[in-house]
């Protein structure tokens, strides 16, 4: 060990010349000394939008977007939703009226049709495969209306389900570290090869922020286009997930699934799947805070403010033959590989037992 000190110092020292003064660099660099962030961001920025929304004249609302064809700017719904009359800012300057093709709040996605005769100088692309956690990305946009505007991170985790406009979430949803504030909302969050990973649309402060998946917004975009509408999936059901007080409430030897409590009355799931809740057992000291489910989930695991954890019912264990150990991965894969329509298989385990159902989904209610 020491001999190999020893050699490493030496080594060190006989370079000491060469070294000297060459620190680490802190951007990336390409040939020719441009940064690569520099590269992505000019090929990018073309691309980008600053969206307005007004109301008899008055702003409601204001965000970024990005042309996904010459035509067409995607954005988020929210930007886009309290205004009739909507202004595109193309990133050559020019400005043009904008129409609503399709609007989706339960993705908070919203496809735009530049009305006048003018057109983006350039276009991106999503994605062909989800991109890992630790992908380097940047956001383009304009944060307090500030356009052209660049920001970088990192994807931080993915299949996360965020908190919508409505009482679901937003499933499949990428978190990232990247700086997002108001008015970056419905830009593009890109990766280094200039595609996109995602659609920029909520920031929780500090480094968390979240854009739609590039898989989620692939599935929704052209409908929106076609139709101007997105139908989800909706099991129609109340759920946790099962977590340690919730499986020793139920007896399991470990935590798994999502705890079906309450089935909502009519809809997909009721009397098929079983739940802990019913209108003759519930107990009014138990108060459990879960939304129902969709195509989307909380925006966070539920809080159980309550004298009792609910026991019994089922405990759904896989979904269309893919296992789901929490309401986000349960909600992620009803965006991503069902429709409204399809009859699924779902796994359950019901008084200790595996059991298989099929569950013909419905369509996530407006209301």
């Amino acid at each position: 060990m020491e001999r190999t000190r020893r050699a490493l110092l030496g080594s060190l020292a006989g370079g000491g010349a060469a070294l000297a003064g060459c620190a680490a660099p802190t951007t990336r660099r390409e040939r020719g000394g441009e940064s690569i962030y520099t590269r992505v961001y000019n090929e990018v920025v073309p691309a980008v939008a600053v969206v307005h929304a007004a109301e008899n004249d008055r702003k409601v609302g204001q965000g970024s977007g990005f042309a996904l064809d010459p035509q067409t700017i995607i954005t988020n719904h929210h930007v886009v939703a309290q205004g009739s009359e909507i202004d595109i800012g193309i990133a050559d300057g020019r400005w043009s009226s904008a129409t609503v093709v399709g609007s989706d709040t339960h993705s908070d996605l919203a496809v735009l049709s530049i009305d006048d005769n003018i057109s983006a100088p350039e276009t991106l692309s999503f994605v062909e495969e989800p991109q890992p956690v630790g992908t380097e990305v940047l956001a383009i946009g304009a944060p307090f209306g500030l356009s052209d505007s660049l920001s970088r991170g990192l994807i931080s985790a993915r299949g996360r389900s965020v908190q919508s406009l409505d009482r679901f979430g937003i499933p499949a949803a990428i978190q990232t570290d990247t700086e997002i504030n108001v008015g970056s909302s419905g830009g593009p969050l890109v990766t280094l090869d200039g595609d996109v990973a995602g659609v920029v649309f909520a920031s929780q402060g500090g480094n968390v922020g979240f854009a739609v998946s590039a898989a989620l917004a692939k599935r929704v975009i052209p409908e929106l286009r076609a139709t101007g509408s997105y139908g989800h999936s909706y099991l129609g059901v109340t759920i946790l997930t099962v977590e340690p007080q919730i499986a020793e409430a139920n007896g399991l030897a470990e935590p798994r699934g999502v705890l079906v409590v309450e089935t909502v009355d009519g809809g997909p799931s009721d009397g098929v799947l079983q739940p802990s809740l019913t209108g003759e057992s519930a107990p009014s000291n138990t108060n459990v805070t879960a939304p129902p489910n969709g195509s989307t989930e909380p925006s966070e695991p539920p809080a159980i403010q309550q004298r009792e954890l609910p026991t019994g019912g089922d405990i759904i264990l896989s979904v269309n033959g893919t296992r789901v150990d929490s309401t986000a991965e349960l909600g992620q894969v009803l965006a991503l590989q069902t429709s409204p329509g399809d009859t699924i298989p779902v796994t359950v385990l019901r008084n200790g037992e595996e059991v298989v159902v099929e569950v013909t989904l419905g369509t996530v209610p407006e209301n």
